[in-house]
């Protein structure tokens, strides 16, 4: 069974690492939702490769950045932004999993 799984902090050496994992075991692991609060452009790249439902950045202005750069690329991933969000997402009944790797005091 697959195991849909967000990850919080995905644009960071952990979040990374964690998608590496699911690279190489696609049957086992499908992404649900990432985050990244200021890389923008690796945020994009994470999700033209993995296509998550949702994409969660820190401000307006990055989302509508990252909307932009999906929406070229034909990738329906729907966009968000703050903190809010990325509780929403943490918390989704569809996400069977949590990778939280946001550093700091952001991360509790």
């Amino acid at each position: 069974m697959t195991q849909s799984l967000t990850i919080l902090g995905s644009t960071g050496s952990i979040g990374t690492s964690t998608l590496d994992v699911v690279v190489r075991h696609p049957e086992r692991f499908r992404i649900f939702a990432l985050s990244g609060h200021s890389q923008t452009a690796k945020l994009a790249e994470q999700c033209l490769a993995f296509r998550p439902q949702y994409a969660v950045t820190a401000n307006e202005a990055q989302a509508a950045e990252l909307r932009a750069q999906l929406a070229a690329a034909g990738c329906q991933t729907e966009v968000l932004h703050g903190e809010q969000a990325l509780c929403d997402i943490a918390a989704a009944p569809e996400t069977d999993g949590v990778m939280a790797a946001i550093v700091g005091a952001a991360g509790l």
